[in-house]
C-alpha cells in the first residue's frame, strides 16, 4: 500500500507546474495536492484487491471511485482565495483524475505482465 501510495504521489508531483506564478497555477497545483491527500486517505475504500474482476473492468471501477471522492470535494471561496485559485483547484482536481487513470492503467498493467 506505501509503494502504490508513494508511485501515486510521485506522478502528481511530475504534474504539477513548478513555476506557478499565477493564482490560477497555483490553484492547480493545490487541486493535485487535495487529490493526493484524498487517495492517501481513502485507499483503503478503493477496490484494489477484487481479484476475480477482470482488469479492464477493475481499472473502470477505481477511476469511477477515484473520481466520486474528488467530486464530493467542495471548496468555498474564502477572503484570500481569488476567483482565479478556485478555478484552478477545480482543474487540477481534473487533471488529477487523468493522471490517476494513466497511473491505475500502467500499474494493472504491470501486474498482468
Amino acid at each position: 500500500m506505501k509503494d502504490f501510495i508513494r508511485k501515486f504521489n510521485v506522478c502528481i508531483e511530475r504534474s504539477k507546474d513548478n513555476q506557478a506564478y499565477s493564482d490560477f497555477k497555483e490553484g492547480v497545483n493545490k487541486g493535485l495536492d487535495i487529490a493526493k491527500y484524498t487517495f492517501e486517505d481513502n485507499l483503503e475504500k478503493l477496490p484494489l484487491s477484487d481479484l476475480e474482476e477482470d482488469p479492464a473492468e477493475k481499472i473502470k471501477n477505481l477511476e469511477n471511485n477515484f473520481n466520486q471522492l474528488l467530486d464530493g470535494i467542495s471548496i468555498s471561496k474564502k477572503p484570500n482565495c481569488s476567483e482565479q485559485r478556485l478555478d484552478g483547484v477545480y482543474t487540477g482536481f481534473e487533471k488529477s483524475k487523468r493522471v490517476f487513470k494513466d497511473f491505475i492503467t500502467e500499474s494493472f498493467s504491470l501486474e498482468n505482465t
